[in-house]
């Protein structure tokens, strides 16, 4: 990109963060991401980082409700 140095997060820090907003229309990006991405994902790794984070937040259910999303794709 001529030069410019850019950060950008991975797919699985992106589908971390939309999971635990746990808004509505972070869903449909999630389910995109997973499609596109599926095979390069490590499912270990956002599953951690979503333990952590219900366990922070006090919201057990944003892993359970990842791995049913997860199920239906």
């Amino acid at each position: 990109m001529g030069g410019i140095k850019a950060w950008v997060c991975s797919a699985e820090d992106l589908i971390i963060q939309k999971a635990v907003a746990g808004r509505g229309r972070d869903w449909p990006d999630i389910e995109a991401l997973l499609i596109e991405q599926r095979k390069k994902m490590d499912d270990a790794y956002i599953e951690d980082w979503l333990t952590q984070f219900a366990e922070i937040l006090e919201k057990p259910d944003i892993l359970e409700e990842y791995k049913q999303f997860q199920k239906k794709i």
